[in-house]
């Protein structure tokens, strides 16, 4: 899992460095010095893929004269790709001809970088929300990865969990899930969908106004459910409570409790840790921890409280809530 977080997480950095560079520059020629030059190649590009698909792109070539030097140049835009839409490959070289005078933009502190189409449009915006889910699980991977350090660098009282002291009750969060994780999904799953609803048809070339339009649901959606979970999270609602005073622990409405389920201290007979098995549809195995209630008189499943994929942090918040219930030493864990 470690070795699967850094390599995805830098592959995805690397990406988004080039296209950020490349958004970042796009940006500036709104301000680049214009001169006019003459197109010396136009043409459509097309290459098919592996899987039958063809792609477009455009090869436009231009010359052109800063201060009596000349110059060469093959950019239509900094992150003009090919895409599956042929459409604007067509227009692009169609507004070009061969021999034909045409504005050209340099960068004043660099003449020989030059594009023929300045400022931003649909497409680089097209590409920021094409990254977010790829981006999402990068941050999802980062969480736990600092989580992971964490844990063992300093390892933080009962896993780090957040604890609450009230007098004689103890409030413990146990969410389910993390307000940020509500927001990766939100956004993820947003920007996944509109790439059906709004990318696919538009030829990976939307509007300037689509794309603006995209980006800015997709952020509401995420604000929105990472909102909406920080609040439920801070009403108590998931708080396992321990009540010492009257020797009764309450657990929440979590992990398929129905109800809030209160139980009194002597009615505890265990606290394990559960290793979980979990198998995906191509083989390949993986474990979660959860920390695991069991009442007396209690039939089939205890009442799970938890469940990380960190295995240390699961063990030191058993541990912790074994000496706080007056439980005997840790057992091992049970498969």
């Amino acid at each position: 899992m470690f070795l699967v977080a850094v390599v995805w997480s830098s592959l995805i950095l690397v990406v988004d460095g080039y296209v950020g560079h490349n958004l970042r520059k796009q940006f500036a020629s709104q301000s680049y010095t214009a001169t006019t030059g003459q197109i010396t190649h136009s043409e459509v590009t097309r290459h098919r893929g592996s899987k039958g698909g063809t792609t477009y792109g455009v090869d436009i070539r231009y010359r052109y004269a800063v201060n009596d030097r000349s110059f060469d140049g093959t950019r239509f835009r900094y992150n003009a790709g090919a895409s599956s839409d042929s459409g604007w490959a067509v227009k692009a070289v169609a507004e070009h001809p061969v021999g034909s005078q045409i504005k050209i933009f340099y960068n004043p502190r660099a003449p020989q970088d030059a594009v023929l189409s300045p400022g931003v449009d649909g497409s680089d915006l097209m590409l920021v929300w094409f990254l977010m889910p790829f981006n999402m699980v990068t941050l999802g991977f980062c969480t736990w990865l600092g989580g992971w350090l964490r844990e063992r660098l300093f390892k933080p009282v009962a896993g780090g969990v957040r604890i609450i002291t009230d007098g004689p009750r103890t409030r413990i969060r146990l969410p389910e899930y993390a307000a940020m994780v509500w927001c990766m999904v939100a956004v993820g799953g947003m920007s996944f969908a509109c790439t059906f609803i709004l990318l696919i048809p538009s030829g990976f070339h939307p509007s300037l106004r689509a794309a603006s339009s995209v980006l800015f649901i997709v952020t509401a959606a995420g604000a929105g459910a990472y909102w909406w979970q920080w609040r439920k999270i801070h009403s108590g609602e998931d708080d396992l409570v321990l009540d010492e005073g009257a020797g009764t622990m309450e657990l929440p409405e979590t992990y398929g409790r129905k109800n809030r389920v209160t139980a009194a201290f002597s009615g505890i007979e265990n606290l394990t840790l559960e290793i979980i098995e979990h198998r995906s549809s191509k083989g390949g195995v993986s474990h979660t921890y959860a920390p695991t209630l069991w009442l007396r008189g209690e039939v089939g499943a205890g009442q799970k409280l938890a469940d990380w994929s960190d295995k240390m942090k699961a063990a030191a918040f058993t541990d912790w809530l074994r000496q706080r219930l007056g439980l005997s030493d840790v057992p091992a864990p049970r498969a």
